[in-house]
């Protein structure tokens, strides 16, 4: 649970900065009033996971070494999450939700995050930046050795995942060359990575005379009880290389250590992580493990936005998870990429992001806001909020002067609010309720 403030509060919002100022940043009207605001973010920069095959089988050349151990925050990655959380609380404070020069009252601002290291230590550099000295933290399962569902439904063992239904759902998307045909699309991309890996030389060619990633068959593998469903072969591993050369770029390795200097410019940034964005739309985005993955996720977000917009009432929860405290008007729920693109696969959301060649990066967010017109109206809008490369590079500390990216985006069938990017919260609450999966979540309704 949150701990209690502390004396020192959060230094005062500059009084010459009215909710005008945010509106600048966020595009809605000054007199339009943000009501709460719920934060689906990935954690920070960490060090590689462990991958099938290894890093060091793709490569002659050695990977630079990492301060921590496989999977976890750096220092440098809960920096740039605690500047994130900074950007949020400017922001909140000017639309009012947060109080100035004072810590929020209990339960206003709430975190709940998965199990990792990463992800708890991401959800307390955000909740530290949002109202620094209050002494806040994220809570977490207690049972830091089991699958928190919110997070890991079909792993937890709460949402069935069909084997052949998965399969069969990828491949409906793949028709008619199926994943047979991911390295002719991806053609350029994987020959790339192949010549930043030398990948002719790797570990994992072999061959005396040599051997070309693109020419590697991508397998889709699908595990017989449901447990998982990956990319092998080029694409698969060109996915995760291109992660890790970002990862290494925002961690601050030396231009010469990240991909050992051989990436050029931006538009090389964007060519190699076009392996990774696939994979990611391809596994998280698919409908069918979209929604047997997101459903608890987004069943948690629903919740949290109805207890808003019904100003504290209790309305039905889903049967597990997370429940957000009353008077909640800040949650942040901190979990992985993958979260975000089952969201994205359940609402139907795309996004192509400036200044940012992953479409998921880093302490990347869904910010669902609920908002209410001059008429008293509610809406529910929609933005994806991030660092771009310089931001994170460069540890931009961010600000209403120097805000994160924001990318706001549309829902179909949702044209309301002053841009036309808004919808009505009754729409919204549909359009959400329709996307869950019975079979993960009875009893949400």
């Amino acid at each position: 649970m949150l701990s209690a403030c502390t004396t020192q509060g959060p230094a005062p919002a500059d009084p010459a900065k009215p909710p005008e100022s945010a509106a600048r940043i966020d595009g809605m009207p000054a007199d339009w009033t943000l009501v709460s605001a719920v934060i689906v973010s990935r954690h920070g920069v960490r060090s590689p996971t462990h991958a099938h095959p290894p890093l060091d089988k793709l490569s002659p050349d050695a990977w630079p070494g990492w301060p921590v151990p496989a999977g976890y925050l750096t220092a440098r990655g809960g920096s740039l999450a605690e500047r994130m959380g900074r950007y949020y609380g400017d922001w909140l404070r000017a639309r009012r939700v947060l109080p100035d020069g004072a810590c929020p009252a209990p339960g206003v601002v709430y975190g709940w995050a998965d199990i990792d290291q990463r992800t708890r230590e991401s959800g307390n550099a955000l909740l530290q930046g949002i109202a620094p000295g209050c002494g806040m933290r994220t809570s977490h399962q207690a049972d830091l050795t089991t699958y928190d569902a919110v997070f890991q439904p079909v792993a937890a063992g709460d949402c069935p995942l069909d084997p052949g239904a998965a399969r069969g759902a990828i491949e409906a998307r793949l028709a008619p060359d199926g994943v047979a045909g991911l390295n002719r699309r991806y053609a350029a991309s994987l020959a790339r990575m192949g010549e930043v890996l030398d990948y002719a030389h790797s570990p994992a060619c072999g061959a005396p005379g040599g051997c070309k990633l693109e020419d590697v068959p991508t397998r889709l593998r699908v595990e017989g009880d449901g447990s998982g469903v990956t990319l092998r072969g080029a694409l698969g591993s060109a996915a995760k290389a291109s992660e890790v050369f970002l990862l290494q770029y925002g961690e601050g390795l030396p231009d010469n250590a990240v991909a050992w200097g051989r990436i050029r410019d931006d538009k090389d940034w964007a060519l190699l992580l076009a392996a990774h964005n696939a994979q990611r739309d391809l596994l998280n985005k698919t409908p069918y493990l979209a929604t047997t993955n997101g459903t608890p996720l987004l069943a948690t977000v629903l919740d949290a936005l109805t207890r808003a917009e019904a100003a504290g009432a209790s309305p039905a929860a889903p049967v597990r998870g997370p429940v957000v405290p009353a008077g909640n008007r800040v949650y942040v729920l901190t979990g992985h990429d993958t979260n975000i693109a089952n969201l994205a696969g359940m609402l139907k959301l795309d996004w192509q992001l400036t200044g940012q060649p992953d479409n998921t990066p880093p302490d990347g967010a869904l910010v669902f806001s609920l908002w209410r017109n001059p008429a008293g109206e509610p809406f529910v809008r929609v933005e994806f909020v991030y660092q771009s490369m310089h931001q994170l590079r460069h540890l931009t500390a961010l600000s209403l002067d120097e805000p994160a990216r924001r990318e706001t985006l549309t829902l179909s069938e949702c044209t309301g609010g002053p841009d036309g990017k808004a919808c009505q919260w009754p729409a919204f609450a549909q359009r959400a309720r329709a996307a869950l999966s019975p079979a993960c979540l009875e009893g949400v309704k």
